[in-house]
């Protein structure tokens, strides 16, 4: 089964009372229900939050989108205005359509942003991240597999796009390591224990 994942990070909050984030995040409507590991969220269906690593966890299927759009939206505001000081990650990887999404925001300001869905991308914005680069600096496909493009008459040029949408497309799982402290694709899920809200 794919793992769909819709995640902010927010980099050591000054505040760790999670009933006052949600307040403050606008969700004092939501009731916590139930205290769940990492895998419940899932492809989720409503809000979960948690704290780990010193780090906030806020999963949710709509919230990451509207930090990928030209103009600043309202949810970014509001993240921005809540966490002033802290670095906010969004990271979205949804393998069911090739979907990646990853953004920073460091003191208020967003200094990268990058996103994309089978082979094209949508925004590209900002300095590249060390973890783009060291996902470019790995071998992203083996030998069969570059000779299983050339039978499906790729050219070197698609090859190379293949590589770099690729190597964009590992970056969220890269990027997790900063605030989980190893790759969530590699983290016991069950040490991650995050409160869904209804």
């Amino acid at each position: 089964m794919a793992w769909n994942k819709y995640y902010i990070f927010v980099k050591s909050p000054k505040t760790k009372d999670l009933g006052e984030i949600i307040k403050q995040l606008n969700f004092g409507h939501l009731k916590p229900t139930e205290t769940v590991p990492l895998h419940y969220s899932n492809k989720p269906d409503s809000l979960f939050a948690g704290f780990y690593n010193d780090n906030l966890l806020i999963v949710d299927p709509e919230l990451p989108f509207d930090f990928f759009n030209t103009n600043q939206t309202d949810t970014e505001k509001l993240f921005i205005q809540t966490f002033p000081d802290s670095e906010i990650c969004v990271l979205i990887e949804n393998s069911t359509v090739g979907l990646f999404s990853f953004a920073i925001i460091k003191n208020g300001q967003k200094i990268r942003m990058k996103d994309g869905s089978d082979g094209e991308y949508y925004n590209d914005t900002g300095e590249e991240l060390p973890e783009e680069t060291e996902s470019l600096s790995e071998k992203i496909f083996d030998d069969d597999e570059i000779e299983e493009m050339k039978e499906m008459e790729m050219t070197d040029e698609d090859i190379e796009a293949a590589k770099k949408f690729q190597a964009s497309w590992n970056v969220p799982n890269l990027l997790s390591k900063r605030y989980l402290g190893e790759y969530v694709s590699d983290i016991d899920t069950n040490k991650v224990m995050l409160t869904k809200y209804n």
